[in-house]
């Protein structure tokens, strides 16, 4: 026991030892810091979770008794109305409120905030019997926790009130705290590790130094001296250490005179390799030209270069140079004519050039350099034997070397294979706009369905759903009358609602896809559709059209100004209050333009399209997205009690025939009052 207990010791000291100075300081510190954050972390948490939860408790049983008070003499009256309308303000009022109900002694639902049923699992998971005052029941759902209150209404004998409270806000106050505490904690830790190190450098740089001179050696990188720290002992090694180096490194140099050759072969091998990856990926063409030219450069030991494409005889479509400061240089010039490297386009072979001449439009701005550029050769880019682009190497400086013929052949390759990485590249990169543009259609029609579908559930829910709940009252009161005359009166009503909630579903059916607008264009469509207002809207409708003429909209178009007016006119019917509506559709210069105008209440734009409540400002967003859908725009201008003016410019594709050019501007159409 005592020998294995030796061997434990043993490895701990071999592994602490292991660690240097300044590690095991830092350490301490970071352990401190790390410890006291994370029991501070603990404790808040507790503490605040525990506070936060009673203090939700609370709220939901107010909210609770509140509903419960208000409700008992709704059900004694049986008002519906108001029960739907305390649900929804119950349900608005508190944000930490996902549900609210109420369900009378037998069990039976009277009022409750969800937009469908009420899922059965819901009612029977909180039970409150008529000797409590309330009942606390924490569910667990999809969303998170719920804190279920539910309180009985006069003793249970009118039923039960129900509220359900989430804990997701309370959940992220707790986070955000531990957040912020950790983050204390960290920047502590940080702060700490500095003030560590820098106490620890003053003892432990001179060793730090010989470490890293040793590390040199080893990585064969001999160019580093070391500079003594002091005049002692330490200071004498590294003295003899910088000796050693100087030594070494004259060794090193013969080795690679033998190896000179044999290394330049090997860079061409890896750059060919380089640049034929290049082809096989998925890169940008700029991104392909740029790792292409530098490998060349390596394996030609180029002092510059630079890539000029080609396509239908034009040059410099794009230009990758290197070094970075002849860009400006390179691009500029290769704008220009290029008697040379329009020869070796021509030719399609490399062509070696001593020195610029006079017709170079690079002459004059390479070689007014410090060092002049002594040598350049240019490498057609070839894809199935045309010409894609020129690869320029030049040479240049003091000790420069010049072009030669047995350079030609491995910078021939590089031209295939480049010429054959640019025509992938370009392929790629029209692969990949095709795709955005099939995601950017994709998303626009699934959100015109959407929306169609969101404006049909509305109809159905305002229209047709309320004709449907007073044609269920009327039966119930049907079945609890006892006299025949009664019967045959609520007969009589009913069949009204009935009348009316069929030429609601007939409107509803026309206003989705109205005939006319297939059969004969917008402007009928819009006419009967204005004409109808004063009976279906409650206002006056005038629709006025200019430079229409008999031509036919594109049908998208035509179906987007249809549904914009629809929804216009809806928003003034069910907000402005407007006795009189002006509709204006104007054709101009490839612009359709379309202007609604109300003598309504009107409102404060910026106030309606920024305001949290979906509601005041769903119709115009949905006449926004309309109009952006096909590449429109909407303006809407209005103050209050001033009216309001919606305009939508749409684009029209396509040009205009002369006579159209040159016809006079038409009037934009009436303005905001």
């Amino acid at each position: 026991m005592q020998k294995w207990l030796k061997q434990r010791r043993g490895a701990i000291w071999q592994l602490v030892g292991g660690v240097s100075l300044r590690v095991k300081i830092m350490g301490i510190a970071l352990a401190m810091i790390a410890l006291l954050g994370l029991v501070l972390t603990w404790q808040v948490r507790v503490t605040m979770a525990r506070a936060l939860t009673e203090e939700l408790e609370r709220r939901g049983i107010s909210i609770a008794r509140h509903m419960a008070t208000h409700s008992s003499s709704l059900i004694l009256t049986g008002d519906s109305h108001s029960f739907d309308e305390l649900m929804q303000d119950i349900v608005l009022n508190d944000e930490d409120v996902q549900y609210a109900f109420i369900i009378d002694a037998y069990g039976e639902v009277l009022a409750q905030s969800f937009n469908g049923s009420i899922p059965t699992d819901l009612l029977e998971a909180n039970r409150v019997y008529a000797d409590q005052r309330y009942h606390l029941q924490t569910i667990k759902t999809g969303e998170g926790l719920i804190q279920d209150v539910a309180v009985p209404i006069f003793e249970g004998r009118f039923g039960v009130a129900r509220v359900g409270l989430s804990q997701q806000r309370l959940t992220r106050a707790i986070t955000d705290v531990t957040r912020q505490i950790l983050l204390t904690t960290m920047v502590a830790s940080l702060l700490g590790i500095v003030i560590s190190a820098t106490l620890t450098l003053v003892f432990t740089r001179p060793l730090l130094m010989l470490a890293r001179a040793t590390r040199w050696i080893v990585a064969e990188d001999l160019n580093h001296r070391l500079t003594p720290w002091a005049n002692d002992e330490v200071g004498q090694l590294q003295a003899s250490f910088n000796t050693m180096i100087e030594h070494l490194a004259h060794s090193r140099q013969e080795t690679e005179d033998y190896n000179q050759r044999l290394l330049r072969r090997s860079r061409e091998l890896a750059a060919l390799y380089a640049i034929s990856s290049a082809v096989v990926g998925s890169q940008g063409l700029t991104e392909v030209l740029e790792r292409a030219l530098h490998q060349a450069m390596d394996m030609a030991q180029a002092t510059s270069g630079w890539v000029c494409t080609l396509e239908k005889n034009n040059f410099c479509l794009v230009c990758v140079c290197a070094p970075s400061n002849i860009q400006s240089n390179i691009r500029s010039a290769c704008r220009q004519e290029c008697p040379t490297c329009r020869e070796a386009a021509r030719t399609r072979r490399p062509l070696i050039v001593d020195s610029f001449t006079s017709e170079c439009p690079l002459g004059t701005r390479l070689c007014s350099n410090e060092h002049p550029t002594t040598g350049h050769v240019i490498v057609p880019l070839l894809v199935k034997k045309q010409t894609v682009g020129v690869l320029n190497l030049a040479w240049g400086g003091p000790d420069g070397i010049s072009p030669q013929a047995e350079k030609l052949d491995p910078l021939l390759a590089v031209g295939q294979q480049l010429g054959v990485a640019i025509e992938n590249a370009r392929l790629w990169e029209e692969l990949v706009q095709k795709e955005i543009l099939r995601g950017q259609l994709l998303r626009k029609v699934i959100t015109a369905q959407e929306d169609e579908r969101k404006r049909i559930a509305r109809e159905l829910h305002d229209g047709t759903g309320q004709a449907l709940t007073s044609l269920l009252i009327g039966l119930r009161a049907m079945e609890k009358s006892n006299s025949l005359d009664q019967v045959q009166a609520l007969t009589t009503e009913l069949k009204l609602v009935v009348a009316l909630a069929l030429d609601e579903v007939h409107d509803m059916a026309l206003e989705l896809r109205p005939s006319v607008l297939d059969d004969l264009g917008l402007v009928p469509a819009l006419t009967h559709y204005t004409q109808s207002c004063p009976a279906r809207l409650g206002f006056q409708a005038d629709f006025v059209t200019s430079g229409m003429d008999d031509q036919r909209l594109p049908p998208e178009i035509e179906t987007t100004l249809y549904r914009i007016t629809q929804e216009a006119l809806t928003n003034v019917a069910r907000h402005a209050d407007a006795n009189q509506v002006s509709v204006l559709l104007q054709r101009r210069r490839g612009t359709i333009i379309l202007v609604i105008e109300d003598d309504g209440e009107g409102f404060d734009v910026a106030q309606v399209m920024a305001s949290p409540e979906k509601q005041d400002r769903l119709g115009l967003y949905g006449v926004e997205e309309r109009a952006s859908l096909v590449g429109g725009k909407m303006i809407v201008e209005s103050s209050p009690n001033t009216g309001t003016t919606i305009t939508v410019e749409i684009p029209l594709e396509g040009a205009w025939t002369e006579t159209q050019r040159t016809e006079e501007p038409m009037n934009p159409g009436p303005s905001a009052s």
